[in-house]
């Protein structure tokens, strides 16, 4: 079994969504095809359901779950099952072995990257993401910088209990899935300390041009642009001919760096705002990698990329996801900003 329980990205692709999840699968299989991802492993959906049963938390929500018998009828339900289960899981003991086996890859990852406690992004990877009808990007948990064993278990530990975080079951609810009975993997990634960082689409989102890709970035981290923090720089460069034909250079007030702990917004230097936070080479790369990436999946993609500053380009560049455009995922619209409001204890029951 505990061979089972860590998975090295190279060592998987998409024949493999049961075990490491859509996410994690999708990373596998991009670096089969040369597309650069940086290191890490995936904790598989075996490790989660040997957690769950050994623990006793399996049992624990399933029998609070049948107060529900046809499943959430509302907010209120949502909220009180996800505070139920976050509470279980969170409160159960990691076993001895899992915290072995998830150290001794933390460990390893950290000797290939040559740093001590490397940091690294923990990213939920669910098996029933991104399905054909209905995305679940961004209805999971993601840590970024997360240092040291201690942290990262108890990260991996809030992956799995965001898979019934009260917006998830909404969501659950709102496309007749079931509230339990799937499962969850967790990528462990390394950091890239970013220069810049952003999202790409390779159809316009806009006009649905299968022709172009637009890529978005700003200086720091890409949670600016996700999270529409900023304006971000825009460049729409010709798929068929590898032309950058337009680009958009905004005023980038601030950016997303490493924190102490986890991530901070920072003001960017006043030097900085107005200029590109990539230039036509790193763009025309970026787009390749993206159009690569849509060759090995054959659907358009929704892509997160980055600039690593410790590294001369080319090889300073990285896709960091991808994932099937079923939604565009840029910053949240006015529909998830209501569903925030209520999910936080807004006056809707």
């Amino acid at each position: 079994m505990l061979e089972e329980w860590v998975m090295w990205f190279e060592e998987f692709g998409m024949e493999n969504v049961a075990a490491v999840g859509s996410k994690n699968a999708n990373l596998g299989q991009m670096l089969r095809r040369g597309i650069p991802v940086p290191l890490g492993f995936a904790v598989t959906t075996a490790m989660y359901d040997e957690f769950m049963a050994r623990s006793g938390a399996e049992q624990e929500i399933e029998k609070y779950l049948c107060r529900f018998p046809q499943g959430p009828k509302s907010l209120t339900d949502c909220r009180e099952i996800s505070h139920f289960v976050e509470d279980v899981i969170l409160t159960k003991r990691l076993p001895e072995q899992m915290q072995d086996t998830l150290e001794s890859a933390y460990n390893e990852l950290s000797q290939e990257c040559h740093t001590p406690n490397v940091p690294v992004a923990v990213r939920s990877s669910s098996v029933v993401e991104d399905l054909p009808t209905a995305s679940f990007a961004g209805q999971y948990e993601s840590y970024l910088n997360v240092r040291g064993k201690d942290a990262l278990f108890d990260k991996v530990m809030r992956c799995w209990a965001s898979l019934f975080t009260a917006r998830s079951i909404l969501y659950r609810m709102t496309n007749r899935l079931p509230v339990s009975g799937t499962s969850m993997s967790v990528g462990i990634q390394r950091m890239v300390a970013a220069s810049a960082a952003g999202v790409g689409f390779t159809v316009h989102p806009g006009s649905g041009d299968d022709t172009k890709i637009l890529l978005e970035g700003n200086w720091g981290l890409g949670e600016s642009v996700v999270q529409g923090i900023v304006i971000p720089d825009r460049f729409i460069i010709n798929k068929e001919t590898s032309i950058l034909e337009k680009k958009e250079i905004s005023q980038k007030i601030k950016q997303v760096v490493f924190g102490r702990n986890g991530t901070e917004e920072q003001y960017v230097p006043e030097d900085k705002q107005r200029l590109p936070c990539l230039n036509d080479e790193e763009v025309l790369k970026i787009a390749d990698f993206a159009k690569t990436a849509e060759s090995v999946f054959g659907v358009p993609l929704d892509i997160e990329w980055a600039l690593d500053q410790a590294f001369p380009f080319p090889q300073n560049i990285f896709l960091l996801q991808a994932r099937p455009i079923t939604k565009v995922r840029k910053k949240k619209d006015a529909i998830d900003k209501i569903l925030d409001m209520m999910l936080d204890g807004g006056g809707i029951n």
